[in-house]
């Protein structure tokens, strides 16, 4: 691939995460440590991508699942249960371990909207290297650029609302393990209407639309909530709104 594609593509992947990860910290600032531990949520994604993509590959080498990786069963019924149990539900445990790992040993934040941010930024690092690893073999494709991440935003949240639900007194465990099984469920049908392609693309709309009014609900409020910068994770700070 000539330099200027390689250049291309890089621009590709990093910009659209970067203008959504703007808008998700303009309803919550985003200063001192809370830019510590978006960039660090978003690296934890980056190697999340990596992790999936040996995942992937490591398939590809099981007999019972090679037709499935390499698109022979396109548009069959296995293809579709092959979406919905292993592609979905794959990226978004990966994504989750990501996150876990990266902030091991600190308590998951009170607060949906410092949950969310902080699990979006992971799904956006891994969105960018998914991208990445697409676009360096197909060439740029602005199409793909925009809405792998946007996407993976969407999905994500559920599971950034399960945290956020854990670490309080509402939720408990379960609810990190039903916000990463909402997160999987809308991951997979999503795939499997844009594996359908042709009008079955149209059907994405409400999904996305659903997905989005879930974010943008979760993330209003009439404060803003911060990871307190002494603490980090796990205690919040609640700054009114001037």
């Amino acid at each position: 691939m000539p330099l200027t594609d390689v250049a291309l593509v890089a621009l590709w992947c990093i910009g659209p995460p970067l203008v959504l990860m703007a808008f998700v910290c303009t309803r919550q600032p985003c200063r001192g440590e809370a830019v510590k531990l978006v960039s660090v949520a978003f690296l934890a994604g980056v190697v999340g991508a990596a992790l999936a993509f040996f995942a992937f590959e490591a398939l590809a080498r099981v007999a019972i699942y090679r037709p499935f990786m390499d698109g022979q069963l396109a548009g069959s019924r296995a293809m579709t249960l092959f979406l919905l149990v292993v592609v979905g539900p794959v990226e978004e445990v990966v994504k989750l371990a990501a996150f876990t790992v990266a902030f091991r040993g600190r308590r998951a934040p009170s607060a949906p909207r410092a949950a969310i941010m902080l699990m979006t930024a992971t799904s956006l690092g891994f969105a960018a290297a998914e991208n990445w690893y697409a676009m360096y073999v197909t060439g740029p494709d602005a199409g793909r650029a925009a809405i792998i991440p946007f996407v993976h935003m969407l999905f994500s949240s559920f599971v950034g609302w399960g945290l956020a639900r854990s670490a309080s007194t509402r939720g408990g465990r379960g609810a990190v393990y039903l916000g990463l099984l909402l997160a999987s469920a809308y991951h997979g049908l999503y795939d499997v209407l844009e594996f359908r392609g042709g009008w079955w693309h149209f059907a994405t709309l409400p999904l996305v639309v659903l997905l989005w009014f879930f974010l943008t609900r979760n993330l209003r409020g009439g404060e803003r909530v911060l990871p307190d910068e002494a603490a980090g994770l796990g205690r919040d700070t609640r700054i009114r709104r001037s």
